[in-house]
């Protein structure tokens, strides 16, 4: 297992979990699963931490060597607010590079989110 500030790696359950700091008297209210995501969102509507589930096999779907996960430095959450839903970016930074991996979350309606 790989526990950094910013992220937690799991090899063995082949999962990942991004922290986003928590402001101050933000608590985390509660999670929403949808695909291979787990979201937690604050009291603020913000996101809190995600969790993705079988990581490394959707690495290699959108052809990011799933190697990259043993040499991580930092991860980061960058969320974008698109008609009909959200892009989620996960930022994984890995020796001097950075790998953006992306999630096209669609809503049925407006929703107002943060990071």
């Amino acid at each position: 297992m790989i526990k950094k500030e910013t992220f937690m790696y799991d090899e063995d359950l082949d999962r990942i979990m991004i922290f986003n700091k928590l402001k101050e008297g933000e608590k985390v209210y509660g999670s929403v699963d949808i695909f291979n995501l787990i979201i937690d969102f604050t009291t603020d509507n913000r996101i809190a931490n995600i969790e993705i589930k079988n990581v490394s096999e959707y690495l290699k779907s959108i052809d990011i060597d799933p190697k990259i996960l043993q040499e991580l430095t930092n991860a980061k959450i960058s969320l974008q607010q698109m008609r009909g839903g959200f892009l989620l970016k996960v930022l994984l930074k890995h020796k001097n590079d950075v790998e953006k991996v992306p999630f096209s979350i669609p809503t049925e309606e407006e929703l107002v989110i943060t990071v």
